[in-house]
């Protein structure tokens, strides 16, 4: 006799747990707790074997009535088409657990101890974006390079050439990590780069140093929220990475003793770096400290400030609402004041430890974050009083030795 909802309810409680069948070999297994799961028994080759269906009940994760009558009527055809439940069931586990959105997040925990926060974060929004929505739940091993190239084909197609060739480099290191981990035996990412469109190399925007004026200027004057505007002139003073400066922590500055120690953990170069601090940008900062100085961020974001720093591009697009885009990029800071620099006559050494470029020589490349500090030091302050002045026909050295 068929089940319904009110025989099921009226079931009794028993000492031991007992069946109660709906037919097709579809039953209830009653606990003595009350409790009941759904059954379905069936014969595959010859021998009887049990698969669970889930508890019976209407919430979110439960199973009801009909629903199991469904499960049951779904198996019934797998073994009409020769398959075993049970086995399609264990190899399906298998297959999620393998699905290229887990073994990317396995190769990502694998690599992060070398990579920055920031990095990290961005490996994993790129392909959770751009890839996992169409092969996330791929077993990795059925993935072909006909799939892989469709996905990529989207992003080219969006014009995000950049982004193209980061995302394939890191598909390209998913799947070499898989096949040595022994997931896969073919890599369906070798030699896509053939095929598909790679970024045009170009050096990030700068301005002549006759436009400097016009540039600390308009950074000076124009309304800007004071964490950008701050951000803006602590690249131009101290010219270091936008991502140093953007995710920065106020435990990291020491702004009487005029020094900065940006820690290797958030340094792109893996490495500690003393950054020497102009009186202009410490008065810049102790102006912030106003502001954010009770967050841990110095250039807090104002939407949640104690979990994140201002967005990427904040200055970026400062820049343009300026009237810079196409013109200037905050990474262009470092070019300009490196190529000024080298023209007023200051020592290469000091101008490339500031900024923090790794030294190919494997005699001087010995690291020391605190090398060249008081030359460095003064460099920066004059640079800085130079930077003030915003005068760039007097393009003059002043001041350090040649050594």
């Amino acid at each position: 006799m068929s089940l319904n909802i009110s025989s099921i309810n009226a079931l009794e409680h028993r000492s031991k747990t007992y069946k109660i069948f709906d037919g097709g070999g579809l039953f209830l297994l009653v606990h003595p707790n009350g409790s009941k799961y759904w059954r379905l028994k069936y014969r595959y080759q010859g021998t009887e074997k049990i698969i669970a269906l889930g508890t019976f009940g209407k919430n979110k994760n439960q199973v009801t009535l009909a629903e199991a009558r469904q499960k049951a009527q779904d198996i019934k055809k797998q073994l009409k088409d020769g398959i075993d439940p049970s086995e399609k069931r264990k190899q399906d586990k298998i297959e999620n657990i393998n699905a290229f959105s887990n073994i990317a997040l396995e190769w990502i925990d694998k690599k992060s101890n070398k990579w920055t926060t920031g990095h990290t974060e961005d490996v994993k929004h790129t392909l959770e974006r751009d890839v996992f929505p169409y092969v996330g739940n791929e077993p990795i091993n059925k993935i072909t390079t006909q799939d892989l190239l469709s996905v990529l084909r989207k992003i080219e197609k969006r014009g995000s050439l950049e982004v193209l060739k980061k995302i394939r480099q890191r598909c390209n290191n998913i799947f070499i990590y898989a096949k040595v981990m022994g997931y896969i035996s073919s890599n369906p990412a070798e030699g896509l780069e053939l095929v598909l469109k790679s970024p045009v190399r170009k050096n990030f925007n700068s301005i002549e140093l006759s436009e400097l004026p016009e540039l600390v200027n308009a950074i000076k004057t124009h309304a800007l929220e004071p964490t950008t505007r701050t951000g803006l002139l602590l690249a131009l003073y101290t010219f270091q990475r936008t991502n140093d400066i953007r995710g920065a922590l106020w435990t990291e500055f020491d702004l009487k003793a005029g020094l900065w120690s940006i820690p290797a953990s958030r340094h792109k170069m893996k490495r500690d770096q003393l950054v020497p601090l102009p009186k202009q940008a410490i008065e810049a900062l102790k102006a912030l400290h106003s502001i954010t100085g009770q967050f841990p961020f110095v250039f807090a974001s104002t939407h949640k400030p104690l979990k994140q720093p201002m967005s990427e591009n904040a200055m970026l697009y400062a820049l343009y609402r300026m009237g810079f885009r196409g013109r200037m990029t905050v990474h262009g800071f470092r070019h300009l004041a490196s190529t000024a620099l080298n023209e007023m006559g200051y020592d290469s050494r000091f101008i490339e430890k500031q900024l923090s470029h790794e030294d190919k020589n494997t005699i001087r490349g010995t690291y020391n974050k605190a090398k060249h500090f008081p030359e460095r030091a003064d460099m920066v302050q004059q640079w800085a009083d130079f930077v003030d002045r915003a005068d760039g026909s007097n393009i003059v050295p002043i001041g350090l030795k040649k050594t």
